[in-house]
């Protein structure tokens, strides 16, 4: 399978001269977390929510005026529609990126995510982003975000959502060194509790062991 039969056309896009609220509003409009920085016809870097909210907001700089050129990445790591699947899984892990766009004869003529590839794929790819053949597998479940930090004096995972999550849910937790199975036993956005949460929400879950930025969290079949 390649990339160019599951990749989403119609990316969203900012000029790098554009400032950081502008690119808060886009983001929100189009429900994305990434926005690819220039145009079709010339990818100059990418920015995420990530590298808003850290690179500015946390930096007490002004959202109005901040311009994103200061903030995105560049070059950008881009991919072509014909790049085998798996291989691109491959470069997304390489690179520690969820969102590879994907470029054909200099034009951007779309993106792919790390959910999309999962859901293409009949089985989990963990072990081809983690770059282990003896990662852990997860069977019969439905990957629902990633980790992005663990407090460890809290036994507190923040998760970035790809799909909703309730409490009660059993989930598990696998990437190269993690194999975790619990029970949600609690959510929580901006420190609040929540019964349930939905896809692009960063939440807190309690965990009963460690876990690591990147490791892939499935929710488990009955």
């Amino acid at each position: 399978m390649q990339i160019k039969d599951i990749m989403v056309m119609g990316v969203a896009t900012l000029d790098p001269d554009a400032d950081v609220a502008e690119a808060a509003k886009l983001m929100r409009d189009q429900d994305v977390g990434m926005l690819v920085v220039g145009n079709e016809q010339s990818v100059e870097g990418v920015i995420t929510d990530r590298d808003l909210l850290v690179g500015c907001v946390a930096a007490g700089h002004p959202s109005v005026g901040c311009r994103i050129a200061g903030h995105m990445s560049t070059p950008a790591i881009t991919s072509s529609p014909e790049t085998d699947t798996l291989e691109a899984a491959g470069l997304m892990r390489e690179m520690r990126i969820k969102r590879l766009p994907i470029v054909q004869r200099g034009s951007l003529v779309g993106i792919v995510s790390f959910t999309d590839i999962a859901q293409s794929l009949e089985q989990p790819i963990h072990n081809v982003l983690f770059g282990s053949s003896t990662a852990h597998r997860a069977r019969a479940a439905t990957l629902v975000g990633q980790v992005t930090h663990y407090y460890t004096h809290l036994g507190v995972a923040a998760l970035q959502l790809e799909e909703p999550i309730r409490q009660g849910d059993r989930i598990q937790v696998v990437g190269h060194s993690t194999n975790l199975e619990q029970e949600v036993e609690s959510i929580e956005i901006d420190r609040k509790r929540v019964d349930i949460a939905y896809a692009g929400d960063d939440v807190a879950i309690k965990v009963n062991g460690r876990t690591r930025p990147g490791d892939a969290v499935y929710r488990k079949s009955d």
